[in-house]
């Protein structure tokens, strides 16, 4: 008995069969992290792009329809319609109004002796990203992703 034993563990040290099903067992789990890994950084550069686009829709709006007495109402709800239903309850949108007066930043309200008064509309948008495949907690706690646009009004 003893020595069927031996042949046998003699001839499956000399085998090679199986040593390639054992390799891919070792490096599958690496594999589908990095395309885990790679479907959730192309969803949030998708997203990084969605937020964008709805900061240039804002820029548009303030474009075509100015801002009246500092009202940025209309402008905020230009880029949250462009999200859609996209937008989720932690988007912030910011649009903010000023005045560049004697190569100051300044508050359009203000009076200003420079003749040379510019007027700019900024718009910010930013959320923090939850990956959508895998939770990356163990890594970094939220990704916070951030787009803005600024014009010249006049």
């Amino acid at each position: 008995m003893a020595q069927i034993l031996k042949t046998f563990f003699l001839k499956l040290r000399a085998s090679t069969a199986g040593s390639s099903l054992v390799e891919l067992a070792m490096i599958m789990p690496i594999l589908l992290l990095i395309l885990v890994g790679t479907l959730d950084m192309g969803s949030m550069f998708m997203r990084k792009m969605e937020l964008s686009n709805a900061a240039k829709a804002g820029i548009q709006y303030a474009m075509v329809r100015k801002p009246v007495q500092g009202d940025l109402t209309n402008i905020r709800n230009a880029v949250r319609s462009s999200l859609g239903t996209s937008m989720t309850p932690g988007t912030e949108v910011a649009v903010e109004l000023y005045c560049i007066c004697n190569n100051v930043k300044q508050l359009c309200t203000t009076d200003c002796t420079d003749e040379n008064v510019s007027a700019f509309v900024n718009i910010e948008v930013k959320e923090d990203y939850v990956t959508p495949y895998f939770n990356y907690d163990w890594f970094i706690s939220h990704f916070p992703i951030r787009e803005s646009a600024t014009i010249k009004l006049n």
